[in-house]
């Protein structure tokens, strides 16, 4: 798989955050994919420049330590 871009790593976080608990029987929330999806997304325009740029720099590192462990990848669609 191709390595995650910034927002990526940012939806998983914010999934990881706000994701209903399975074994929590009062959480009775309709946090489904689709709406956390929708949420992130929200959330990730309006971070600042600076929040963002966090991410930005995970991302790279991520593509770099990609790049390393498959030097032979390339994205076909």
């Amino acid at each position: 798989p191709r390595p995650r871009n910034a927002f990526i790593i940012f939806r998983c976080e914010y999934s990881r955050r706000h994701a209903r608990d399975p074994s929590d029987p009062s959480d009775r929330s309709s946090r489904c994919d689709k709406t956390l999806s929708k949420r992130a997304g929200e959330e990730w325009r309006r971070l600042s420049a600076a929040e963002r740029e966090q991410y930005k720099l995970l991302a790279e590192q991520e593509k770099v330590t990609h790049a390393l462990q498959n030097p032979d990848y390339r994205f076909k669609p």
